[in-house]
Parts: structure tokens; sequence; C-alpha cells
């Protein structure tokens, strides 16, 4: 699954937000114990559409567990049973607040194999969901579709609800007959019923997998086909957006191919179908086969294509028919082994298509992330109850790298093929991995996962050395400098240190044990750079004492762009104005990778935003770096310029306006709000309502207009944060209800209505600002969403409810 936040990143400006665990603790976390063992589901349903209701009969085949079996027991919520039987046999049942409980005619025990079925209606509120267009949105498609993970399948269909149990489906799906329906599996086949203008699609999967892993979609779809060898591939995508979602599919088929070779282990199901998802929760979910995948993150146009790409949501979520659904976790603080392995085998497929360069940025972002949510939130291990977003996606793939560093290609690929291989179709904890590991190389990392696995935290590592001409070597001095107790301690790990001289580079592998290491290293010469973690395998913090003078060498010749990134960071804080500017400018020029072109341009924004000394030749710099070939390094250049009044800046940034990317056009908007603040207000007026991907045109003019005019911005946020816009304007609008709300009572009353809407992102922001705010006159509105509603709203009330209680004492 690909979070929701990771892909409408403008939807909210909280960070709250993201600080979030993956999901809200409903249990213990550890596996639950079974009574009875899954053989089979037959799921058949039909669709009460206008009344947003499911009409099902569920067949389930189980083997029970206990020599005396008399009960059994489904997860179901909110459903109306009418009827259970055994066979021909009518059963008893009791429906209690989450359970169905069903009393079977005779003692039965663990040789005995039962088919037990369910007649069943409900409304979910969750698990299934109902897109429909109204009044505000008329052009929203119908569709009919589900999301099962964590365990919320059970809202619409009677099932056991928990990871730890693994069984093969079919389902029967009984729609309009100008619907498609896909679930997972095959298609066995169509029936279509033309006096009642329905059809039934019937699809069956021949090979087990977990029970949230069950999904359907219906909807007007068109549909794409093609192959990845004799595998079918299939597309279920809006009919208007059939040529732009032939190009951002296209990479799908090379996809298989790349993971098939590297994980040493063929696809593994009937087909793969990707389904675009109006108004998805998440930004896609893995069901087996069957990817589900918010559609606005999905398929682009031609323009909003030079700003996004669909590429890494795709491969994280193709990844997961591996790492999710062959080999599932068998309870939720397991959840790296299914997020963790994707997260990582999507920015390996960005090395294959892009190369090492660009796999090197994204593997480096994945390690701050699992630092920031350190900082941020404080220290929480990877297997944990309830742990962060960050430590199961991009930390947990940043684990699996040092784990490859560790114990070098052959050996990772090796144990990634026999962990795959040893445990397909089965559900596995994190042991199970760790075992893999050591039956495939001979190597016990029971130390390894100890300290980054089940502890947590990260090495912070203080740097030095000095050349000695007369051994020619480097004496290098390392010191771990992190808090350490009982979460963290002195992290044992294998390094790499590359040392440049004499126009040779030597790379020694090192092992650090302790806390403080002096190091003795030959080198070819007196060094012209010393690399510590050469390839940047390490979660870590580093302050390696260099000189400008060997910072400068890093920074135009280190191999590694996430070197040369850092080198530029420690430029400005080292160096002569005068000659920082001349560097900055020669990198931005000249850097071949556009990550490092970036990060000189926000250093010249810095140095720009913090002196008067040579900012004409900041200046100059910016306005070259605006022609940048990649639009992120036009947008941050142009968003540098703000600092800039003169005539030249200001034609540039209004040129900037007609630039074929969305994202130079938000930044020059909100650029000129300051360059050229006497036309401010009716230049963001003019571009309140500029169509462009997600509004981002016009969402960067509401979010500048509070600087110009705090009245006139709330006036417009409260008439763009109506039912009826684009949800992320409706953020935008937000933000700014938000930021004034303290001061204007009487904006307090909108927020509070937010908390209904239909939207769920607005919904749950709302309810997240409430508790943000602090205002006590909210709280019945909150327990009453915390006492009254099943979906996570009643959550995040009780949360916001509790800041607000705290505040106050």
């Amino acid at each position: 699954m690909t979070l929701t936040r990771t892909c409408i990143i403008l939807l909210t400006a909280a960070a709250s937000a993201a600080a979030q665990s993956v999901f809200p603790v409903r249990d213990e976390g550890e596996a639950r114990s079974r009574s009875y063992d899954v053989l089979h589901y037959r799921i058949e349903v039909s669709f009460d559409e206008s009344n947003r209701k499911v009409i099902g009969r569920v067949t389930t085949t189980l083997v029970p567990f206990l020599e005396e079996f008399t009960t059994l027991a489904f997860d179901a919520e909110q459903m109306q049973i009418q009827r259970v039987t055994l066979g021909k046999k009518e059963l008893r049942f009791n429906v209690e607040p989450k359970t169905l409980v069903i009393h079977l005619d005779r003692i039965y025990s663990l040789y005995d194999t039962l088919t037990v079925s369910v007649e069943y209606s409900c409304t979910p509120k969750r698990g299934l969901y109902f897109v429909q267009p109204d009044s505000a949105y008329p052009d929203k498609p119908w569709q009919i579709w589900t999301q099962g993970e964590d365990m919320d399948n059970h809202f619409w269909f009677p099932c056991y609800d928990f990871p730890n149990d693994r069984a093969t489906s079919e389902m029967l799906i009984t729609v309009r007959n100008n619907y498609v329906a896909v679930s997972n599996g095959g298609l066995v086949g169509i029936r279509e019923d033309r006096k009642g203008g329905t059809k039934t699609f019937h699809w069956r999967m021949s090979k087990p997998h977990v029970s949230y892993l069950i999904m359907l979609a219906a909807g007007n779809y068109a549909l794409l086909k093609e192959k990845a060898g004799a595998l079918p591939l299939e597309y279920y995508v809006y009919p208007a957006q059939t040529e732009d979602a032939k190009v951002c599919f296209a990479k799908t088929a090379d996809m298989i191919t790349f993971f098939n070779e590297k994980i040493g282990f063929p696809y593994a199901w009937e087909k793969y179908a990707q389904i675009l998802c109006r108004d998805f929760v998440v930004g896609g979910m893995e069901n087996t086969s069957a990817t589900t995948l918010i559609d606005d993150g999905t398929v682009f146009d031609a323009r909003a294509r030079l700003d996004n790409s669909p590429t890494s949501l795709i491969a994280h979520e193709l990844a997961h028919q591996w790492w999710g659904d062959v080999v599932t976790c068998k309870d939720w603080r397991h959840l790296w082994l299914n997020e963790s392995f994707a997260s990582y085998f999507d920015p390996l497929y960005h090395e294959h298509l892009l190369g090492r360069d660009e796999f090197d940025h994204v593997m480096f972002e994945a390690q701050q992330a699992g630092i920031n949510v350190d900082r941020r939130l404080g220290r929480k291990p990877i297997v944990s109850i309830g742990s962060y977003g960050e430590n199961v996606y991009p930390r947990g793939a940043s684990v699996l790298h040092m784990l490859r560093f560790l114990l070098g290609d052959q050996l990772f690929w090796r144990a990634i093929r026999h962990y795959i291989v040893k445990h397909q179709f089965s559900v596995v904890e994190t042991n199970d991995f760790k075992v893999a590991i050591e039956e495939a190389t001979g190597q016990n990392l029971s130390w390894f996962f100890d300290q980054w696995v089940y502890k947590a935290g990260y090495p912070v590592f203080d740097v030095s050395y000095r050349w000695n001409d007369t051994t020619n070597s480097v004496l290098l001095h390392v010191r771990q400098t992190q808090t350490m107790d009982s979460l963290t301690g002195v992290f044992r790990t294998p390094v790499e240190i590359a040392i440049t001289g004499s126009g040779r580079t030597s790379a020694h592998r090192v092992n650090l044990l302790t806390r403080d290491t002096i190091l003795v290293l030959p080198a070819p010469g007196e060094p012209d750079l010393v690399i510590f973690d050469n390839g940047n395998w390490l979660i870590k913090e580093l302050d390696f004492s260099k000189s400008p003078r060997e910072w400068n060498y890093q920074a135009e010749f280190a191999r590694n762009p996430v070197d040369r990134r850092r080198a530029v960071q420690e430029i400005l804080k080292l160096q002569d104005t005068v000659a920082c500017i001349q560097f900055l400018t020669r990198i931005a020029q000249k850097d071949s990778f556009w990550a490092v072109r970036r990060e000189a341009v926000i250093g010249l924004g810095r140095l720009a935003a913090a002196t008067e000394q040579a900012k004409g030749e900041i200046r100059i710099a910016l306005l070259s770096a605006a022609r940048d070939s990649q639009p992120t390094v036009r947008a941050t250049a142009i968003a540098r310029l703000d600092h800039f009044r003169d005539e030249e800046v200001i034609r540039t940034l209004h040129a900037a306006l007609k630039d074929s990317s969305y994202s130079v056009q938000a930044s020059a908007l909100r650029s000129l709000t300051k360059a050229d603040s006497a036309n401010a207000l009716a230049l963001l007026t003019s571009y309140l309502d500029v169509p462009s991907y997600k509004d981002i045109v016009s969402n960067a003019a509401l979010s500048r207009l509070p600087s110009v005019d705090s009245s006139k911005a709330i006036a417009v946020a409260l008439q763009k944060v109506r039912y009826g816009q684009q949800t992320s304007t409706r953020f935008a609008a937000m933000n700014i209800l938000d930021r004034y709300a303290r001061n204007h009572p009487e904006l307090m009353p909108t927020l509070v209505s937010l908390t209904g809407d239909k939207n769920t992102f607005v919904r749950y922001s709302a309810l997240r600002s409430l508790g943000d705010l602090g205002d006590g006159t909210v709280l019945p509105t909150l327990d009453r969403i915390a006492t009254d509603t099943t979906d996570r709203a009643a959550d995040i009330a009780r949360e916001s409810a509790g800041k607000i209680r705290e505040r106050a004492k």
C-alpha cells in the first residue's frame, strides 16, 4: 500500500498528519489465535447503489483446529444477517457488535471440513465504497470499490479478517450491464441478465492469499490489455483517458520482467490488473493480482507528466505482488516485511530505468525520512505496535539497503530468493526473514536485526583525519555521539572509506565495533578527498571535519551525487561569501545530476536572504538556473528570485507564468507576490480560477493571497472550501481558515461543519485542525464523532479532543 499523504502532498500542510502510525492500533499487535483454518471463500454480491447497500452471500470452507468445535465466529460489523446454513441445515447465530457467532448443529473436530453459508446485507461505512455523482460534482464517475487493509473487509462480507490466515477465493459480482467488474485471479466467465439489465462477473483466485487482499471494483471502465510474456496485463481506465493511460502504464511489463529476474521468483498470479479509483482512500493498494490506484495520482496528461510520474507508485504496488501477497506479514507489527520491501524494490527499478544517480538520490531521501521522524516524534522500533509510517516505508527500505551492503550483492540476493521460495504463499514474521538469511548465507545477523529493526535510533558520526606522510597513511578518527540508552546503543557496522590522492582512489572496508575508533589506512598519496561511507549505504548523521578546499573538491568530483550534495551544504557554512557564490554558481550550471544543481540553487537563495554582499552575482546565477532543463530546478530558482525587485527579474517571472511546467508557474506566482508587490493583488486574483493539474497554479495564488490582503483571502477561502471544489483547493482554503480562526471566531462554525463533510480527506483534516486550534467549544462535536462514527474519523476526533483537554489542564 502507498499512503495517501505521500501521493496527495498538496492536500495538507500539517506535519501531524504524516505523524500518525500506519494504522490506528485496534489490538495488541500480536497475531490472533485461530480456532479454524479457512480454505476457500465464495463471495456473491450485488448492490443497491441508490441506498449504498450490499446484498451478499458468502460461502466459507474451513477446517477446525479444535478437537471439539461447536461455535464458529466470523468478523462482521454493522451487518444484517438473514440466514446461516451448513449444507441444507439452518444454523442458529448471534450478531455481536463486531462478530457473527454461529452455533453449529453438532460437535465437529479437526478431521472435519465445514462449508458454511451466510446471507446478509449491509451499508458499509468502510471497506467498500460507493462513488457517485451529485449536484456539486456532476462529472464524478459511478464506481464501487473496496479497500481491505488493514482489517476493513469484514465491513462488507463476513470473514476471518486478520492476516495470519490464507485461503483461495472466488467472487461473483452482479452489477448493471454497462459496468465492468474486476476481482482477484482469473476471469471464469460473464453471465448477462438482459431482462434484469445486469451482468455477473465470476473471478477465481486459485492460490491462497490473506483476506484483506480480497477486492472488487466496478464501474464504467475502458479495458486496455497487453502482456508481459504470457502474463495478461489489464488496465481499467476512464474512456476519455485511454491514450494518456497507455503512456502512464507503459513500463508495467518491463517492471514485471525486472522483478522476475531480480527476485528470482516469477510473478505468481493469474493476471495483473491495475484499476483507477476515484476518491481512493490511499495512494494504491496491492490486492492480489488486482491493484487499485488513486486515479489522479496515476494517469497524467502530457503537461502534468512534466512534473509528475506514476512510475514510483506503479512499481511500489507491483513489488507488493511478491512482498505482501506471496509472503505476507502475520500481524501488523511486522508490516515492514510488506512495505519496506516494496519501498526498496521501487528505487531498484528506478536504478534500472534511470541509472545509479537516481537510485542513490532516492535512497538518501529515504534515509533522511527515517532520521526526521525520529527527530519529530521520538524514536520507535520498526517492529512495534503502531510503528510510524516513515519507519515501515523509507526507513525499512534503508535497512534492507544496509543489509545488502553488509552481505554483498551475491549473498543478499541469494538470501532474498531463499526467503521467498521457502515462505511462498505463507504468512511470516521478522524472525522468518532473519532465519532465511542465516540458512542462505551462514551469517548470524541477530545483532543487525536487534539494532536496526527491534531497537531504534541511528548513529551520529563525528569524523576527522590527518595525513601521515611518513607512513603514507590516513589516520581516521571515528566517534559515535548519539544519545545512548535502552533503545539506542553503539552501532556495529561495516563502512567503506574511499581515499583519493595523486589521481588514484583506494577503498577500505572496515568494521566499526566501538564508540571511539581510530583507523590507520594506507593511501595512494596525500588525500584530495576522503569519503566516509562511500556509496552512502548507512542511515546516519555525519559531521566530517574538512577544509574548504576539500569540500570544494568533493562538490565537483565526488562520484556519488549524495556526496556532492552534502558538500554543497557544507560549503555554505565555511566559505567566504564571494567565493561561495562563484562556486555554487558553477555547480548550479554544470553538475550532471539535477538534485545537486537544485541544492546549489537552494544555497544561492539562502545567501541572497542572508547577505547583501555580491547579491548581483547571485541574481545572475538564479536567472541562469531559471532556464535549467529540469522543471524542479527551474521552479526552485524561480522561487529564490523573490529576493529581487528589478525589471529583468520581474520580466523573467512573468515569462515563467507561461512555462510548460505547472510547478514553475506556481513558483513564479509566489515570487511575483514579493518581487512585484504593487501589482500582486490583481495578479493573484486573476489566477484564482486558472485550471491546472490538482489546481496547483490557482492554489499557489490562493496560498499567497493572505500576505497581500488577509480579508480578501478569508473571503475567498470561505468560497473555495465548499463542497464542490477540487479537493486540493479545499485544503488550500482550509489552511487559510486554520491560520486565522484563533483571531476570527466567526470561522469556527465553518471548520466544525467540515467534520461532517462527504469528502473523507476533508473530514479527517478538519478534525485534526480543531484539535490543533484548541477551542473547547468544539468538544461536544468531537465527543459525538468519537462515539457515534465507525470510520477512522472516530480515532482522529478522540485524539483531537484529548489535545484540547490536555491543553486546558
